[in-house]
């Protein structure tokens, strides 16, 4: 079962000890300690499991991304407050209580307003958390929640956008598929399929996860991205013209025609 998958326990392990560390007051928890690195709270933008991996204590898991380090803010289209997770003007109240196109119906997640890192390139963004897509002017769906702000940009994951949330843990994506998508869908459940035969995701990693991200790429604002849709078809069909085992064998071959090594598309917050 899912649930039960190893990746699943060890994962739901680390963070139920650091939470109960936390809760505790060991001290050991303390930051800055070589054994605590990788479980010091993280900052506004970071990709994250759950609220004790942020220093904020809000992991936003919405349509917005993969869930993110964020807090709530009072003011919205205006910078939010410095604090112990983001410096002066480092982040931006967005809203998404107005969306450009009311008949999307509302936004989902548990916060609806909310702080974003601001940004100039997307490389900014990438230095944050591997999660973010863009840097741009705030958007839903391709449309500007905001026309007014100009140039004023945020990190944000298009792809996502107008998809029900999925739980990083569980990868629980197939729900985010619409019918006239199945197609699509199908063809990132052979790709992980391939990963997966050819070692190319890590050893106990879930299928489910590299799916999700798989499609997350493939339908964005309702639209299949052909690159992605022919890069990733392209490593199907040559692994499927040769054995599988043998020198010149099914894992062998694609990466030969088809442009390098395949992509793991897992979102950074599932691995």
């Amino acid at each position: 079962m899912k649930n039960d998958h190893p990746t699943n326990l060890l994962r739901a392990l680390a963070v139920g000890c650091a939470l109960a560390a936390a809760a505790c007051g060991d001290p050991g928890s303390g930051g800055g300690g070589a054994d605590t690195a990788e479980t010091d709270p993280q900052p506004l933008g970071a990709t994250c499991h759950d609220g004790g991996d942020c220093i904020s204590g809000t992991c936003l898991k919405s349509e917005y991304g993969t869930p993110f380090c964020t807090r709530a803010c009072a003011t919205a289209w205006e910078a939010c407050d410095a604090g112990d997770d983001a410096g002066v003007g480092e982040a931006l109240c967005v809203s998404f209580d107005d969306l450009p196109n009311p008949a999307t119906g509302p936004f989902q997640g548990a916060l609806s307003q909310f702080c974003v890192p601001r940004c100039g390139s997307r490389g900014e963004c990438r230095d944050v958390s591997e999660s973010w897509e863009a840097c741009d002017v705030p958007k839903y769906l391709g449309d500007p929640l905001f026309p007014s702000l100009g140039a004023v940009k945020v990190c944000q994951s298009p792809s996502f956008h107008g998809k029900e949330p999925v739980d990083p843990v569980l990868c629980d994506w197939e729900k985010t598929v619409a019918t006239r998508f199945t197609n699509e869908a199908n063809l990132c459940r052979s790709y992980c399929a391939y990963l997966e035969r050819c070692k190319v995701l890590p050893a106990f990693a879930e299928l489910g996860c590299c799916e999700w991200g798989c499609y997350n790429r493939m339908v964005v604002d309702d639209t299949v991205q052909d690159a992605w849709h022919d890069a990733i078809k392209c490593y199907i069909e040559t692994s499927a013209a040769y054995p599988d085992d043998g020198p010149v064998n099914a894992c062998t071959e694609p990466p030969k025609q088809c442009g390098g090594a395949p992509d793991d598309p897992t979102p950074p917050a599932a691995r």
